[in-house]
């Protein structure tokens, strides 16, 4: 064996590779920001001892597993980091963790308007309906009173349906019930003849529009979110849209700095509504640039789009109605012929497309685009996406898998929300919710990832996706999707670099690679399953230096 020179090892571990092997080793030697070494602790400490007694940190992992950093591959690191506990925060937090009850959020939204300027607006972002006591969403009654001089913005967890009072919905001229007919059915809410101040779709998303989160407020959201992903060892993550050219110009600027240490793939998506987002993508499109444009630390990603609403509440695009309540609205941003006419437009600029598509109905539309533009112009190649991807079938999985269609899968949901879409979607339904082993029967390449901050990122993933388990409610989910505690890891790590056409430098621990590593509190191949969901963190590398390591 060759000497080994190298800046750090790892000895005595539990090493998943996530290789194409699917080998397990037990060391690991870094030198530089790149992998390499892989092998046996002996042989390691051999190859070691000969390179002139070399004086470098070595880690004794004592058994616990080292694996690749994970790759969340849909998460929101702005808007992430936006969200904070207090009245004065950008999005005020009213996801459950934060307040338990309408009241709590209607308190909040009090204490805002106390400490802001009349106009000035106030933002909020978490709570699900169906966890509340009182079972609802706010009122626009309720909110008019509370802040009677500022217009709020009460967004549900999911991002898809918001609350707004009377002086936000002024913003896009309705101010009364018959005002609503000015956008598609359903999206600006009028019930009894009276506007609830629920907003859905894509109207929702321009009045969104509207609340403006300065640049510095961006930066430093993004560097929260920073520090959530080094604990929860996610060293690369793919940025499923922001703000606009604000967020894009700033994200680069901080992964080219090396301030912002996660490795991002930036989706072309701004979040503030159709048109927009469209605007951005033509634009890239008419420039003749193509995805995958940048560096190791940041690259330019899919272009997206927006089809339907969120598995929360619920208002995805489902074949069906929901089980619960079939009068609710499924909501449908953009038609079937405009799919396949944008998925070929996409397709044809030799650029990776993807979108937003929960319900069946909604990847019906994705697969039929893909495969209609494939008739003319087949580009297996491009591995073009799917995010969510939540509600499919057997024949859905099939067609992906001809084409090479990558989702990108929100197991993280059933963490959160499974014992509730039993009852959105009924029994049948939820064989086929994050269909993860169907998938990789079928050869397809799924990623798996948190949609942060909607749902809990990290080692949660991979809980979520072994067990099956709602954790928020107590609930033991269908297990017919579970996978293997070593797939699921396949598919946070390797499959989410194939997804963004980076395999061949991360995503698995191989001699040449790039030195992304985490290391967690045990083994998890030997501790039970169910207890997957107490592993920490230890310690997270990227780019061969260590970034977090947890606390004693």
């Amino acid at each position: 064996m060759n000497n080994i020179y190298a800046d750090a090892a790892f000895i005595n571990g539990a090493v998943i590779t996530a290789a194409d092997d699917g080998s397990l080793t037990e060391a690991v030697a870094v030198k530089g920001n790149k992998i390499i070494y892989t092998g046996t602790t002996a042989g390691l400490e051999k190859a070691m001892r000969t390179s002139a007694e070399q004086r470098i940190p070595v880690i004794d992992l004592n058994g616990r597993t080292l694996m690749p950093g994970i790759i969340d591959t849909h998460y929101h690191p702005i808007l992430f980091g936006l969200i904070g506990d207090g009245p004065d925060a950008s999005i005020i937090n009213t996801f459950r963790t934060n307040c338990k009850s309408l009241a709590d959020i209607l308190g909040l939204v009090k204490e805002a308007a106390l400490i802001k300027k009349p106009g000035e607006w106030v933002s909020m972002m978490g709570y699900e309906p169906t966890l509340l006591p009182e079972q609802r969403h706010p009122s626009i009654t309720e909110l008019d009173a509370a802040a009677p001089d500022n217009p709020v913005h009460c967004m549900h967890g999911g991002g898809h349906i918001c609350v707004y009072n009377s002086r936000a919905l002024a913003y896009i001229g309705v101010m009364k019930p018959a005002d609503a007919a000015k956008y598609p059915d359903d999206e600006v809410e009028v019930k009894d003849g009276k506007l609830t101040g629920i907003v859905r779709g894509h109207t929702h998303f321009k009045l969104w529009g509207h609340v403006d989160y300065p640049e510095e407020a961006q930066k430093n959201a993004a560097l929260k979110a920073q520090r959530h992903c080094l604990e929860n060892g996610v060293t690369s993550v793919h940025d499923a849209g922001e703000f606009g050219g604000t967020s894009y110009h700033l994200m680069q600027k901080l992964c080219g700095s090396g301030e912002f240490k996660i490795r991002t793939y930036m989706m072309l998506h701004d979040i503030f509504g159709k048109a927009r987002s469209m605007e951005e993508n033509a634009c890239w499109i008419k420039l003749g640039l193509m995805s995958g444009l940048g560096d190791t630390r940041f690259r330019i990603g899919p272009c997206k789009f927006m089809i339907d609403g969120g598995s929360g509440a619920p208002s995805c695009g489902t074949r069906e109605p929901f089980s619960h309540d079939p009068s609710l609205p499924r909501e449908f941003g953009w038609h079937r012929e405009e799919v396949a006419e944008y998925i070929k437009i996409i397709n044809d600029a030799e650029c990776q497309a993807t979108a937003h598509a929960i319900g069946d109905e909604a990847i019906e539309y994705m697969v039929g685009g893909y495969e209609k533009a494939f008739l003319t112009n087949p580009r297996p190649d491009l591995r073009h996406r799917i995010e969510h991807c939540t509600i499919t079938d057997q024949n859905l999985i099939e067609r992906m898998a001809a084409m090479n269609i990558c989702p990108s899968v929100n197991v993280s949901s059933l963490s959160k929300l499974g014992k509730k879409f039993v009852d959105f979607y009924g029994d049948e339904r939820n064989k086929y919710i994050c269909a993860i082993r169907s998938m990789l029967d079928s050869g397809i390449r799924c990623s798996l990832h948190s949609d942060a901050p909607s749902y809990p990122a990290g080692l949660a993933i991979l809980d979520a996706a072994v067990n099956r388990y709602d954790r928020t409610n107590g609930f033991q989910c269908d297990r017919t999707q579970a996978v293997s505690v070593l797939e699921a890891i396949r598919c946070m790590t390797y499959n989410g670099a194939y997804a963004s056409f980076e395999e061949n430098i991360k995503g698995s621990i191989e001699q040449g690679k790039l030195a992304d590593l985490i290391v967690l509190s045990d083994n998890v191949l030997n501790i039970p399953p169910e207890d997957i969901h107490k592993l920490k963190v230890d310690i997270t590398m990227i780019d061969g230096k260590i970034e977090y390591e947890r606390e004693p």
